[in-house]
Order: C-alpha cells, then structure tokens, then sequence
C-alpha cells in the first residue's frame, strides 16, 4: 500500500477512535486478490500497534467422492501443505514489514470456516481479496467473499486488485 496509504489507514483509524479495528483476520489462499487482502491487513496492523493480525487459509478442496481413506488422506495432507506454504508466504511478508501475525489453517467449506475463525478471534475486521471467478460461477454457487460479507457479525473489507504493483506481481513476495 505504501507510506500514503498506510498514513490514510491511520487517519481514519484516529478518527474513529484508537482502537477502530484491533482483531484483524485476513482470509489467505495464495491468489493476488488475497495478497492484495495481506498488504491490506498489514497495513491497518502496523496503523493499530496493539493490533492483532491473524493469516487464516482453508482447505476447502478435499475429496467430494468416495475416495478411499488412502486417497482421502493424501489429497488432505497436499491441501494442508499448500496451505502451510501459503501462511509461510504471508506471515514473511507481515514479517518483512515489522508486523507478527498469527496463522491458522482450517478445514471445510471456506466461507463457514472463516466466518468460524472470525467469530472464534473476535475478530472486528476480516479482509479478503476480490474473486476472480467469472460471472456465471459467481452466480450459480456464490463467492467466499460475498457469503462471507452476507454473514460475518463484524465489518468485512474487500480488497480490490492493485492495478501495476503489489498483488499483480511484486517481487517482494517471492
């Protein structure tokens, strides 16, 4: 985001009060949009000093056939290992800008484990990165993001892709 966003980030914050949000939960998965979602929570954490940023990623692509117990466990430890990787990723890149994150991998249905994880944090502020998925898909089972800003008790931000920097393919993540 950058030293004007960050400086807007805090402006707002003390305008709404110290503690506007102080319990931050980023919804991770390795695409740009959740990247943008990192900066994004990186950002308002380092705004909130006493702010609690967690990373939390889902396996959500578990088997929906009747696999084997073999083939189900080794599809859910290739999940849980891409998750990992991912939470590896962004916890270096909160890191990297003097903010601790927390992290946490989940199971199930993405949309009802992070509002799970939201409720279970406390938290006041999810963010999450804009879908990439088309418009017909969009439509016909509903987006993470839009079922999550539908039932989350707590504000939800949406993080828009940045067009030229960050999230479109800042070598700083690598």
């Amino acid at each position: 985001m950058g030293l004007a966003g960050t400086t807007a980030i805090r402006r707002v914050s003390q305008a709404a009060g110290e503690d506007m949000f102080s319990r931050v939960l980023v919804g991770y998965d390795g695409s740009p949009g959740a990247r943008r979602a990192v900066e994004l929570g990186t950002d308002l954490a380092r705004a909130a000093p006493d702010a609690d940023l967690l990373v939390v990623a889902v396996e959500g692509h578990l088997p929906h056939y009747g696999a084997t117990v073999g083939e189900f466990d080794e599809e859910r430890e290739l999940e849980e290992r891409e998750c990992r990787r991912w939470l590896e990723e962004a916890t270096a890149y909160t890191q990297a800008r003097g903010v601790a994150a927390r992290a946490e991998v989940v199971s199930g249905h993405p949309a009802q484990q992070l509002l799970h994880a939201a409720h279970r944090a406390h938290a006041d502020l999810v963010v999450l990165g804009h879908s990439g998925h088309s418009a017909v898909w969009g439509r016909f089972l509903g987006t993470t993001v839009e079922k999550v800003s539908r039932h989350a008790t707590c504000s939800v931000l949406i993080a828009a892709p940045s067009a030229g920097r960050g999230a479109a393919g800042d070598d700083s993540w690598v």
